[in-house]
């Protein structure tokens, strides 16, 4: 598994991606479920391969059953997305599932947006919250903006501005760009703070300098 990886990004070998393939499909028949999440990963963005999704699926489905929680999470995405595959939402929510449960949180965050909007499960605020908490509690900072937007809008909960602006910061402070984002929106409103067309800016103007474009008008 180490050799297919330096063959597929060059370290200490001459990169040879083909070479890279071929030791991960050895290590897959031989049952090694990590070799078959690599596979999944390289068919299903065309490393080395033309890409292929049904191959990327067999793939997947192999190590998840193997218990490579990330390769169930990677079914749950694909379905939830539903770009290279028809969208099924029930699919999405049983890879989550099986994700969230062997400890791979930022699908228990997938989960929660699952539950949050309805889309496979009945619509349970409650539910999600609880799942973003859980997520955000094991450090996955998109679930702390998440939980953050529930707490700033009442959804499920009381409305709550000083926790929704602390877990915004603790986002932010990660490297979450949308907390950036809802902080400078929580000060344009004066939620929970005086509201501040300079800090707000200057919260927006992180946000757009990291790359999320939405932020760029407040910035200005």
């Amino acid at each position: 598994m180490n050799l297919a990886v330096r063959y597929a990004d060059g370290s200490g070998v001459a990169k040879d991606p083909a070479r890279a393939v071929a030791l991960l499909q050895r290590a897959c028949t031989g049952n090694y479920s990590l070799g078959c999440s690599a596979l999944g990963v390289v068919y299903e963005r065309g490393i080395g391969v033309p890409k292929d999704i049904n191959l990327a699926i067999a793939h997947y489905q192999k190590a998840c059953t193997g218990n490579i929680f990330g390769a169930c999470g990677s079914l749950g995405s694909l379905y939830d997305e539903g770009e290279s595959v028809p969208q099924d939402y029930n699919q999405a929510t049983t890879y989550y599932v099986q994700a969230c449960d062997g400890g791979v949180v930022a699908y228990c965050n997938n989960l929660g947006r699952l539950y949050k909007y309805g889309r496979g499960v009945p619509k349970d605020l409650a539910k999600a919250r609880a799942l973003f908490e859980h997520a955000c509690d094991g450090k996955d900072l998109l679930s702390c903006n998440n939980l953050g937007v529930l707490y700033e809008n009442g959804l499920g909960v009381a409305i709550d501005y000083p926790k929704a602006k602390g877990l915004y910061e603790t986002a932010c402070t990660g490297g979450e760009l949308r907390g950036c984002h809802n902080l400078g929106v929580l000060y344009t409103d004066g939620h929970g703070v005086t509201a501040d067309a300079t800090i707000a800016r200057s919260w927006f103007k992180r946000a757009c300098d990291g790359g999320l474009t939405e932020s760029c008008d407040g910035a200005k």
